[in-house]
């Protein structure tokens, strides 16, 4: 009976996973698509349009869209990150690596995923993606959301592939 179950869940999980893998190929290719339309629009734009602004916007209006009040609950959330919290997600969220936040920051690799980790759970999200998109719209700009200068080459895939 225990072994009916045992495979019963492993099927199931195995069923999910697929269906995340899935999901994560077509959000991947979305956000692929996402990047080219944010690089045209730069360049279409007026001059000192950055693609941070073009992501921030683009997400606050797919927000009201979809009926959300875009940073309402994010901005008490990123008020809950410490200092240095608020700094690795600063990293995070320009797309760098834990490598390199850990260089950049002078710590090791593993307080930056404790970090991380904290981030996330504070943040109530479960990726850097997520993560990465509550920060950029938690504030008035993708600066003012985390408390660092964001370039205006933000590559939300980018968020989304580092470790």
């Amino acid at each position: 009976m225990a072994s009916s179950y045992r495979r019963a869940l492993d099927t199931a999980i195995t069923a999910m996973m697929r269906e995340a893998i899935e999901h994560s190929a077509a959000l991947e290719q979305v956000l692929g698509q996402v990047n080219q339309l944010v690089t045209l629009r730069v360049r279409l734009g007026s001059t000192g349009l950055v693609a941070g602004e073009v992501y921030r916007d683009a997400l606050h209006r797919a927000a009201v869209a979809g009926g959300a009040a875009p940073g309402a609950q994010a901005a008490p959330l990123l008020q809950r990150l410490t200092p240095r919290e608020r700094e690795v997600l600063g990293h995070l969220v320009r797309g760098n690596s834990n490598r390199q936040i850990a260089r950049s920051l002078g710590i090791s690799e593993r307080t930056v995923k404790n970090h991380l980790r904290a981030v996330f759970t504070k943040l109530e999200v479960a990726d850097r993606t997520s993560a990465a998109v509550k920060a950029l719209t938690a504030g008035g700009g993708p600066g003012e959301a985390v408390g660092v200068a964001v370039p205006a080459q933000v590559d939300v895939r980018g968020a989304a592939r580092r470790n």
